[in-house]
């Protein structure tokens, strides 16, 4: 029996691994990035508007991983945890170099600099924490 169906999740009643508090804080990070996209778009900062879209890129990844875990693992020889974190980590690196292109259009070098970096930030600790809440239900 795999791994994963072993843990219980915080119903009780079903075969997969519990991560229901980073399925909301996902859900909640989404939520609000979209919000300030969109106030960026009404206070007529377009470009701001768009480059913080690429941050929705990691908690969207993380809420979908454990669907996308279960259908490649019968295709790659990881275990459902393996997959997703590898899932996730891969959608953070994405997310931080789309986050490069799409920063190329704020106009001011230093304010330029100020946002890539503070979103790189968010998305590299974003990473971890989702990552390492992945490795602590693997229970590794």
């Amino acid at each position: 029996m795999p791994p994963y169906l072993l843990t219980l999740s915080a119903s009780g009643n079903s075969g997969e691994p519990s991560s229901g508090g980073m399925l909301f804080a996902c859900w909640a990070i989404l939520i609000v990035l979209i919000a300030m996209s969109f106030v960026f778009l009404r206070s007529g900062k377009k470009e701001y508007s768009v480059a913080i879209l690429p941050l929705l890129i990691t908690p969207f990844i993380y809420i979908v991983s454990g669907l996308i875990s279960k259908i490649m693992i019968g295709v790659l020889p990881y275990s459902y945890f393996e997959m997703r974190a590898i899932i996730t980590v891969t959608a953070g690196l994405f997310s931080c170099l789309l986050l490069g292109l799409a920063s190329r259009k704020i106009s001011g070098l230093q304010s330029r600099h100020i946002f890539f970096w503070s979103c790189a930030a968010f998305v590299i600790i974003l990473t971890l924490v989702l990552v390492s809440k992945i490795i602590s239900a693997a229970g590794i």
